[in-house]
């Protein structure tokens, strides 16, 4: 049982950081925000983020801990601002700011170009 949960809690983990990417870059965030109602969206976004910030607070046990714990008041920082934003509301003028420090935080470098021209990962060919 245990397991499982890790293995769910390292899911959530997973789309949290690329949503955090995702929101980084205001092109792949705009037409993320076209993919869904943006009640469910906005709902997606908010329940991810707080995952992760749970995440950062209590890591341990691994190389990485040390900067997700590092990165956890940026992350929770913005996962109160989503939490406190309208049901529906997917932009404010902090949030692409606001998941670029997080990213850098946590270590993820600034693709080439630059997040306001990052319209994702090349697909590999696997």
């Amino acid at each position: 049982m245990a397991d499982d949960s890790l293995e769910q809690e390292a899911g959530l983990v997973v789309e949290a950081l690329n949503l955090l990417t995702v929101l980084a870059a205001p092109r792949l965030y705009e037409r993320w925000c076209t993919q869904a109602p943006a009640e469910e969206l906005h709902a997606v976004l908010q329940s991810r983020m707080a995952a992760l910030a749970a995440y950062c607070a209590k890591a341990w046990g691994s190389p990485d801990a040390d900067r997700f714990r590092s990165a956890a008041p940026k992350v929770q920082t913005l996962a109160e601002f989503l939490a406190a934003a309208p049901l529906g509301n997917l932009m404010d003028s902090n949030w692409n700011a606001q998941a670029r420090e997080c990213l850098d935080a946590l270590g993820i470098p600034v693709p080439p170009g630059g997040w306001e021209a990052f319209e994702g990962l090349p697909a590999s060919d696997e």
